[in-house]
């Protein structure tokens, strides 16, 4: 049975909510990851608030300023499982991120910290 997405990235968000390094990474730090599969179209969003990730959500966040991860669903799995490096696929061009240099920086601390 291969994992879909949602299921990866509900594992993706119990291993961040539950490392006590990314707590205090992740401090004041409220944003949405909206993760786009190029092709399946589906869209994921991931509120961050009070050092953890709220839930995964369906669609586009209602409001503010997201942060976008695009590529192929299984390449997404793979980039959330811990399988495969996030910042080598984006050198690679094969993964997107649209996000400010400072919540890249956060994205890479996570990964960093989190799959260490």
């Amino acid at each position: 049975m291969s994992l879909s997405l949602r299921s990866c990235l509900e594992d993706f968000r119990q291993k961040v909510n539950q490392h006590p390094r990314l707590r205090t990474l992740l401090k004041s730090w409220d944003r949405v990851i909206v993760v786009e599969g190029t092709d399946t179209g589906s869209r994921l969003s991931m509120p961050f608030s009070d050092s953890r990730i709220t839930s995964v959500q369906d669609g586009e966040p209602p409001a503010g300023t997201a942060i976008r991860i695009r590529a192929p669903e299984p390449l997404l799995i793979q980039v959330f499982s811990g399988a495969v490096n996030p910042t080598t696929a984006f050198l690679q061009g094969e993964l997107q991120v649209f996000a400010d240099d400072r919540d890249q920086v956060k994205l890479d601390a996570i990964t960093l910290v989190l799959w260490e």
